[in-house]
């Protein structure tokens, strides 16, 4: 019983995470759910996209364009990790830490993957919740938490402050080789940003691997989305890709199934 309300606690939760991720990129104040076509306000029963899928009521009443279905993927994913994480810890401080971190991770991807966008008002609190895991949620006394998870949000700013300056450098190259503008780089403030988040949960023993399953992980879509474009004979040399989902991507691996990791390999953070 108490599982299945937190899957319908989750849904919930997803889907004030819409609202959040409709509004904020606009730098507008969240207001109820309403349509991102024309702005009019959504019914009641179109609040949760489940609820308005399952009522048929998908189509806004103004303007008849669909809900995105970015909202259906929000609230599952979302109820889903509430009920992983409570199955994996039960009702404890680890699982309530875990739950939130987990949830503000989801917001930070969802935004970045629409807007190419890490904002600081969500990177801000994250980091805060982020730290108070690192501190509450191991086996680690106070102070030892709190050196570790220092350490880890540094090297992880570090670093990827370090590949920011790398992909200035790149853009700076191709406007003097090409004489073209380029109006992104690979890596904003905001990937920095994320990755001290991500040492600040993981400690300094998970931060370098999160560096590198991020890393492999962006790697591999990049190719992948450069071989789909080359077959459709479209250059996508200069074509950027949110970052932040591949961050975020290694830290839930450490996070949920670092031990396993150790088990498997016998090595790991």
């Amino acid at each position: 019983m108490l599982q299945f309300a937190l899957i319908i606690l989750g849904g919930l939760i997803g889907s004030a995470l819409n609202v959040l991720a409709d509004d904020l990129p606009h730098r507008t104040r969240p207001h109820s759910p309403h349509c991102h076509a024309c702005g009019f306000p959504y019914h009641h029963l179109q609040w949760v996209a489940l609820a308005a899928l399952v009522s048929g009521r998908w189509r806004c009443a103004q303007c008849n364009a669909p809900l995105l279905w970015r909202r259906v993927v929000v609230e599952i994913a979302s109820a889903a990790m509430l009920a992983y994480v409570f199955q994996r810890f039960g009702l404890t401080l680890k699982f309530g830490l875990l739950a939130l971190l987990l949830e503000c991770l989801l917001l930070i991807t969802v935004i970045d993957l629409e807007h190419r966008l890490i904002l600081y008002i969500t990177v801000f609190p994250t980091a805060v919740v982020a730290l108070l895991y690192g501190l509450f949620g191991g086996e680690l006394d106070i102070k030892a938490a709190l050196i570790k998870s220092l350490i880890g949000g540094g090297v992880g700013f570090g670093v990827y402050y370090i590949f920011y300056l790398l992909g200035r450098a790149y853009s700076a190259l191709v406007v003097r080789l090409r004489g073209e503008p380029v109006d992104e780089i690979a890596f904003g403030d905001g990937d920095v940003n994320l990755g001290g988040v991500a040492g600040l949960a993981v400690g300094w023993s998970g931060i370098v691997f999160v560096i590198i399953y991020a890393t492999v992980a962006g790697g591999v879509v990049a190719a992948l989305y450069w071989f789909v474009m080359r077959l459709r004979n479209r250059n996508t040399l200069s074509t950027p890709i949110p970052y932040g989902p591949f961050i975020v991507f290694g830290v839930v691996v450490i996070l949920l199934f670092a031990a396993d990791i150790k088990r498997f390999y016998g090595a790991g953070p």
